[in-house]
């Protein structure tokens, strides 16, 4: 039985379409599958940057996690009212305030630098005030935002102002410290109705304004500009102008300085602040997130109030102290010598000394003589009140000292005389009068040190051996002329009046008598000896009120230090405190 075989396609003769057709349909299985994975690129890259701009964990407050999202929501918050702040402030500008007008955009323009940083820190603290502030008792009402959201969203009435000001002139042979009399008063206001009846006449008030005016204003036409009733400086010119309308001249009036009358320009009347709105739309910020920003800014200053009337008690734990401060070496320290002097002139406090006569200048050198003498016979510390009969301005309220100098350094510092002269002192030893072209010096090389450092730790030293030295080498030391006179006495301290450094080291400070480590500070090197102590002792108020300014933003550092906090580096102010 035969078996027929099955027939078998040749393909060396397979049609054309079907080979063309099999291509087509690679080609298209080839695209699919590219977009297929260009689909799936495309959403892990999209996933990607929407996890990094919106989910990505960026700082850590406690156990409560911030997302970039958070952030960048603040950000776009600040970036708004910056934006607005500016339009505001540059629609001011034309007038006496214009310098204050741009120094304050220069500084929103630094601020727009730092927006990631701010906003980071902004939400990190908000989120710090949120968890303190109930065990505070802390809060802020619907009213108090209420309020605070319509100030925000509100440009106030300012009106645009012109001035004349004449000032009462004394007579010619009054001193400077005598008070203008009745007349001189009346005589102003004499002018100041003499040049409104010329302005009522048609004359030009800013032509009035450049010629006659006593105020500086006057380089304007007299213009102030625009006036709301909070200025600090024209503040109580906007009060003058209440009611006025735009074109009115009011006066004459009178103030602490003399007789004015005043032009109003224009008269704006409050209105919505649309820069602020439109930016905010702009910016995709919702009513609820600007509200909650809003509300977290006025607890801010619900705790500075809190620090300044409970922190800072009127009665709280206090330090007597004693310091010595020293100047850091800027860059690589150096064996430096410090040089102190006394100046006689043979014509006192002239720059000029080269018309001296003869008989000056041998005048000069017999002060110079007695004033060696004394320094010769007198204390160290009494060259504080020796000094003061010096005619070198800038050293006689410092003790003659001039500082600490590189002795290779000394001639580029100083005229060749004084140069070689200190150069050839041995330590302690007070030079023969020494003449240059400033008048005659009396020079005293009185220390040598390595660095500032190695004095600081030096002193400290010998101080521990004996602390009743105090007084003597921070009179002979101490860089802080306010105190080192006073033999170092700084007085009653209270927390957060300094630094943290230094408020640590004198709140550190136990037994009376007791020494500090050298503390290193930006502003350069302290010692403090403590004096006194005190559990409960009243405060000066000037002193709280200082206090409650300069040091609510270190407490506020501490209550984030508190908290454990960690922000993403690239988020991270250089202001932040973080704990770990």
């Amino acid at each position: 039985m035969a078996f027929r075989n099955r027939p078998v396609l040749d393909r060396k003769h397979r049609p054309r379409w079907q080979d063309e057709l099999r291509t087509q349909q690679l080609v298209v299985a080839g695209f699919a599958l590219a977009i297929a994975v260009a689909i799936g690129l495309f959403a892990a890259a999209a996933w990607s940057t929407y996890y990094d701009n919106n989910l990505r964990q960026v700082a850590l407050v406690g156990d409560e996690p911030v997302q970039r999202g958070e952030v960048m929501r603040r950000r776009d918050i600040i970036a708004s009212e910056l934006s607005a702040r500016f339009a505001d402030l540059n629609a001011q500008l034309g007038g006496a305030r214009d310098s204050v007008l741009q120094q304050q955009m220069t500084a929103l323009q630094s601020t727009f630098e730092n927006l990631d940083a701010n906003a980071s820190d902004a939400v990190v603290t908000g989120k710090v005030l949120e968890q303190r502030a109930a065990q505070l008792g802390l809060s802020v009402s619907e009213e108090e935002l209420e309020a605070e959201l319509r100030d925000r969203r509100t440009i106030p009435e300012r009106r645009k102002l012109s001035l004349i000001l004449v000032f009462p002139e004394k007579d010619e042979g009054a001193s400077e410290e005598a008070e203008p009399t009745d007349e001189d008063w009346e005589a102003a206001r004499a002018e100041v109705e003499a040049i409104k009846a010329e302005i009522e006449a048609g004359a030009d008030f800013a032509t009035l304004a450049a010629e006659r005016s006593d105020d500086d204003t006057k380089a304007q036409n007299g213009l102030l500009g625009w006036i709301e009733a909070r200025d600090p400086v024209f503040g109580e010119y906007f009060a003058a102008a209440e009611g006025a309308k735009a074109g009115d001249l009011l006066g004459p009036l009178q103030n602490d300085t003399g007789w004015y009358l005043l032009k109003v320009e224009e008269v704006a009347p409050a209105h919505e602040d649309t820069n602020l709105a439109e930016a905010l739309a702009r910016n995709g910020v919702s009513d609820e997130a600007y509200r909650q920003h809003v509300r977290l800014e006025l607890l801010r200053e619900k705790f500075r109030d809190y620090f300044g009337e409970v922190v800072v008690a009127k009665y709280q734990p206090q330090q007597k102290v004693g310091q010595i401060f020293l100047q850091n070496d800027a860059g690589q320290p150096v064996p430096k010598l410090r040089v102190r002097h006394l100046l006689a002139q043979p014509i006192p406090g002239a720059d000029d000394q080269s018309e001296a006569t003869d008989e000056q200048w041998q005048a000069a050198l017999e002060r110079a003589r007695e004033l060696r003498e004394r320094a010769v016979e007198l204390a160290d510390e009494d060259w504080w009140e020796l000094a003061e009969e010096s005619d070198d301005s800038g050293s006689q309220n410092r003790g003659g000292f001039l500082g600490w100098y590189d002795p290779a350094g000394l001639a580029s510092q100083f005229v060749p005389e004084f140069a070689q002269a200190a150069t050839d002192l041995e330590i302690g030893e007070i030079s023969e009068p020494v003449r240059s072209e400033f008048g005659y010096h009396i020079i005293q090389v009185t220390e040598r040190r390595t660095s500032a450092m190695e004095l600081a730790e030096r002193l400290v030293s010998e101080l521990r051996e004996d602390p009743g030295r105090f007084a003597e080498l921070a009179s002979t030391y101490s860089e802080d002329v306010s105190t080192a006179r006073e033999g170092g006495d700084l007085g009653w301290v209270i927390r957060y009046q300094y630094d943290a450094a230094r408020d640590r080291a004198i709140f550190g400070l136990d037994e009376v008598g007791e020494i500090s480590d050298p503390v290193v500070t930006a502003n350069g090197i302290y010692i403090f000896k403590l004096e006194d102590s005190a559990k409960l002792k009243l405060v000066p108020e000037s002193r709280r009120e200082s206090v409650a300014t300069s040091g609510f933003n270190r407490w506020l550092d501490e209550l984030k230090a508190d908290s454990r906090i960690w922000v993403d580096p690239e988020l991270a102010p250089s202001t932040t405190t973080a704990a770990g």
